[in-house]
């Protein structure tokens, strides 16, 4: 736990909190690229919200723009997504890697096609599988209305537990370092 703290949390908040006025803006394109399928593995929007909790509890960032920037990107990301999903359907499935995997490929169409917005709704939860499900909802051509429906409130709920587990965490910790007497 300490070299993730001290190599990347750290780092992380000295950061934000040396341009606070930028967070927001900042957040908004970690959450963004977290989402996209291309891109997801590079960032990490947990670390980045849980941190951005600690900095609101420090009165460093407001809530209500780190919020909708949090949440704004989150949601942009999984759309772009699910365009890029979309209009690259033919592209995708005549990928060799894909073609050699019909069977998965079908077993996955299924399973969204059987749990649809539920399928959107907990991919929110699940880290980096997120980008592959909202892809391939959009590659199978899910209902829009309903993609988006499930992942606007799967991503207010997460957006407002992450935010609110790193206020929590630092109190936490806080209570953790306190010298016993």
């Amino acid at each position: 736990m300490d070299m993730i703290s001290r190599d990347i949390i750290e780092p992380m908040l000295a950061f934000m909190k040396l341009h606070a006025a930028w967070a927001p803006l900042i957040l908004f394109g970690v959450m963004l690229l977290e989402g996209i399928i291309l891109t997801t593995f590079l960032f990490s929007g947990t670390v980045f919200t849980l941190a951005a909790g600690a900095l609101i509890k420090s009165e460093v960032l407001p809530y209500g723009p780190v919020f909708l920037a949090i949440f704004s990107g989150f949601w942009a990301g999984d759309t772009i997504n699910f365009m890029l999903g979309h209009k690259g359907e033919h592209w995708f499935r005549n990928l060799s890697l894909v073609k050699s995997r019909e069977t998965l490929l079908k077993k996955a169409e299924k399973f969204i096609q059987k749990y649809g917005v539920f399928a959107i709704f907990l991919s929110r939860f699940m880290g980096p599988s997120r980008p592959f499900v909202t892809f391939l909802a959009g590659t199978f051509h899910m209902k829009s209305a309903n993609f988006h429906a499930a992942t606007i409130v799967a991503t207010l709920l997460l957006t407002a537990g992450l935010l609110n587990a790193g206020m929590s965490g630092v109190e936490l910790f806080n209570q953790w370092q306190m010298p016993k007497k």
